[in-house]
């Protein structure tokens, strides 16, 4: 609907974007799905490059309509009120991912002397969707804005919060979703309680929350706003589903998985899509263990060579023969594609539990996490922490570990003197108060 401009922008156009909405929007589409839509142009406002050359090619206006999508925020309607300005496009059609004040709407009515605003219209999407059931704002530093909560170091975090507060904002706008069976939080966590209140009275006082009435014998959505320093000790862990593994060993980032550099990777195999809306078999695996996704790969493998076998040239006997191939051939070689890309991923995937020992750390990890034998788990820490076949980030995330299982009963300073000689950098090293100031017993 927003690259249609809800129905009113039909013909051939330019989506204009800021960085967060090139993110949601990439997370969702693909390129060749956009420009499908009678998309000319995929650009960044903030992009001074193209908007240039596009000057220079069509002049200071174009025969082009302009859809833009972008955040409610000053900076990005500040890039809008620039193009208003010196506008390149015959008209626009403006989308916000979430709630725009007045202000930032009066703004823009102002700025647009020429009346090339055909539209202004709030699509609620203020966030990365990762599954059906899990979205991320692409937010860092969030653990310490949560610490900060409450104290005089808090408004140095008062950008992050308020995109914490808007992304949730978006999601139960876009959900059309009321929490009207309550708002519960942490008790204990300052953040917590100030982003419920918050979305309380956004809720109470703004009737565009008010879109569904309570059914009878409904309980309605419950929303839990929960602080990661509840659980401090699952982060730490290693992870042993697909989805997982390639998020934590490989890096998975917009759905983009980078193999560049690993060992027998081929050339168009160097960065990968990991899409569950457009990779069938990774939506139908991604939460199997590693165990599991082996078996799946060589029926994934099977399938495909049997496929291959009914198609071989040798086979053609007749021109129908041959038509019927070719016919196929697109869907064949965007299979072997796909069946190369989770070979390639899985190959590199046990590559790494191999060379980083993963299954023997992941084991003790389990044990430090849920057993309670000080003696023996002291001595295997002091073995691998030792032990060059157990690498930097698995040495850290093992001391980290002890250090919340024995925090008062641990020797934890001959833990970190057993660290820095392990390897771990002294930097890392002080993690671990760091670490139980803010999940520990204490915190």
């Amino acid at each position: 609907r927003i690259v249609a401009g809800d129905g009113k922008c039909r013909g051939m156009k330019v989506l204009l974007l800021d960085a967060a909405t090139t993110q949601i929007v990439s997370a969702v589409y693909s390129q060749t799905e956009i420009l499908s839509n009678e998309v000319y142009l995929v650009a960044r406002l903030d992009d001074t490059s193209k908007q240039q050359q596009h000057q220079h090619a069509n002049g200071k206006s174009s025969h082009l309509k302009a859809v833009c999508f972008v955040r409610p925020t000053e900076t990005s309607v500040g890039m809008l009120v620039r193009e208003l300005k010196e506008p390149r496009f015959a008209e626009y059609h403006f989308f916000f991912s979430g709630i725009l004040t007045q202000g930032l709407l009066r703004l823009l009515a102002e700025s647009d002397d020429t009346e090339r605003v055909k539209q202004v219209q709030e699509f609620y999407g203020d966030f990365v969707p990762i599954n059906e059931d899990l979205l991320t704002l692409q937010c860092r530093n969030t653990l310490a804005m949560s610490v900060a909560a409450g104290t005089s170091w808090a408004p140095q975090y008062a950008h992050l919060y308020e995109r914490n507060l808007r992304g949730l904002q978006g999601m139960l706008l876009s959900l059309k979703r009321q929490p009207l069976a309550g708002i519960r939080y942490a008790g204990h966590s300052a953040c917590a309680e100030e982003l419920a209140r918050d979305i309380h009275d956004a809720i109470s006082t703004d009737e565009i929350f008010h879109f569904r009435k309570k059914k009878r014998n409904s309980g309605g959505t419950l929303l839990l706003v929960l602080d990661r320093r509840d659980d401090p000790v699952t982060p730490l862990l290693s992870q042993w589903t697909y989805q997982a593994m390639v998020h934590e060993l490989l890096g998975l980032n917009n759905h983009r998985v980078i193999l560049k550099g690993a060992p027998n990777i081929a050339k168009d195999l160097e960065e990968v899509v990991l899409s569950s809306s457009q990779d069938e078999f990774f939506r139908d695996n991604r939460h199997k263990n590693f165990g599991e996704l082996g078996e799946e790969i060589q029926k994934l493998l099977r399938d495909y060579q049997k496929k291959t076998a009914q198609h071989n040239t040798s086979n053609f006997n007749t021109i129908e023969d041959m038509q019927a191939f070719m016919d196929k051939f697109p869907e064949l070689r965007s299979q072997s594609h796909n069946v190369s890309k989770h070979v390639a991923i899985m190959g590199e995937l046990a590559r790494l539990v191999e060379i980083c020992s993963l299954m023997d750390v992941s084991q003790f990890e389990q044990e430090l996490a849920c057993a309670d034998d000080h003696t023996a788990h002291w001595r295997e820490l002091m073995e691998k922490l030792d032990s060059p076949n157990v690498k930097i980030p698995d040495k850290l995330r093992l001391g980290l570990l002890y250090a919340l299982r024995y925090e008062n009963s641990g020797n934890l300073n001959m833990v970190q003197q057993a660290m820095k000689k392990g390897g771990v950098s002294p930097e890392l090293v002080n993690l671990i108060p760091v670490m139980l100031r803010y999940g520990g017993s204490k915190s």
